[in-house]
């Protein structure tokens, strides 16, 4: 059997350490081999022992290492992509972002890593745009106000969550969960300003300077204080699903804006509509686009006269993942602490490197989830 190669992703700063694996040698003395009086005398000190590799293993020796490294660049933990090494172990930035008619077209949110959607109150929709690298973002939003459920997904993330505002269960479960947080509510302008060009409350706004601010005025750390728990894993090369089901509209019927996507092949990426048009960042005039988009079907809860929501992220459940046209059925679980999603196997999903879209659906209305 041809041996197998294997390779190592390391940024410039784990080459050392891969190393001083690679060249280990394993080195017989004279004296150990006189221990063996039936051994060949005509066999010298120093030479080096052969070591059997088993057919089915996935490396033979250390020349079948191939060490994947960029100088000044590790993988990013969000999309599986290349980035600066002056990011390696930074915080993203979770920010709710207004999702209705009145709101669109939004700000900076193409440059958002991942961005969940998920229904609110009036079976209207939210954003939270995940940002790795916030830090050029010249005007992002509308901003919103918190629901606690995306505060619990920013805190799985470890992210500080930026928002305007907030219901009575999200008020409660920052400070239980020690969310870092930015809220409009309480900062002097300096973080937040209101654009004139719109009306309240569909006009505040920030950037990646103003965030940098806020963040450095209430002495957060920008770095993960310890090592975080992976909620995303990644291809190291993009690769097909090889399902052949096919994914080249996804739609997603949210009762307002009624979301879908279509699968470009030639760029090998998802655009992303609602409200019967393309989903627009009006900073850039770019289209909203990604390389992967997840579905997960969840029990949305509603809890009181306001029809304010809940989801139960402990239960479990079936979602759907589709890249490069095909999709697959997956499941999506709470695990160690942080959503992570599964393959029929019961192996974490490999993902392919890229965006991601994930659609946080009502599972009492699977027929809203169709793949064409």
């Amino acid at each position: 059997m041809k041996n197998k190669k294997m390779k190592i992703l390391i940024g410039a700063t784990a080459v050392v350490g891969v190393l001083l694996i690679v060249l280990t040698i394993v080195m017989v003395s004279g004296k150990d081999k006189k221990k063996d009086k039936n051994k060949d005398t005509t066999e010298k000190a120093g030479d080096e022992v052969s070591i059997t590799v088993e057919p089915d293993s996935t490396m033979s020796d250390a020349e079948d290492i191939e060490v994947i490294e960029r100088e000044g660049m590790v993988i990013s933990e969000l999309t599986g992509e290349w980035i600066d090494e002056s990011l390696d172990g930074q915080r993203p930035v979770c920010m709710m972002i207004n999702n209705i008619i009145d709101a669109i077209p939004q700000s900076g949110i193409s440059q958002a890593d991942i961005i969940y959607e998920m229904k609110v109150e009036g079976s209207l929709t939210r954003l939270l745009c995940v940002f790795k690298d916030y830090t050029g973002i010249e005007k992002v939003g509308p901003v919103r106000s918190a629901r606690h459920y995306y505060v619990e997904v920013t805190d799985m993330l470890d992210g500080i969550y930026c928002h305007f505002g907030y219901s009575p269960l999200a008020e409660q479960e920052i400070p239980a969960l020690g969310v870092n947080n930015l809220n409009g509510l309480f900062l002097d302008g300096s973080v937040y300003y209101r654009d004139s060009a719109r009306y309240a409350p569909h006009n505040v706004y920030t950037s990646g300077s103003r965030i940098a601010d806020g963040i450095a005025s209430y002495e957060y750390s920008t770095v993960y204080e310890t090592e975080p728990e992976k909620m995303f894993a990644f291809n190291y090369e993009e690769a097909n699903l090889g399902t052949g089901n096919s994914a080249n509209i996804i739609r997603t019927d949210f009762a307002h804006n009624s979301p879908w996507f279509e699968y470009n092949p030639e760029e090998g990426v998802y655009y992303r509509f609602q409200y019967n048009q393309a989903h627009m960042d009006m900073e850039n005039n770019e289209q909203l686009k990604f390389e992967n988009v997840i579905v997960m079907l969840v029990d949305y809860t509603s809890l009181d006269s306001t029809d304010h929501q809940d989801v139960d992220w402990n239960a479990g459940g079936t979602a759907y993942y589709a890249t490069n046209g095909e999709y697959k059925e997956i499941t999506w679980k709470k695990d160690n602490g942080v959503l992570k999603y599964f393959d029929a196997d019961g192996n974490q999903l490999r993902m392919n490197p890229g965006k991601t879209f994930i659609a946080v659906f009502d599972d009492t209305y699977p027929d809203g989830v169709s793949f064409e």
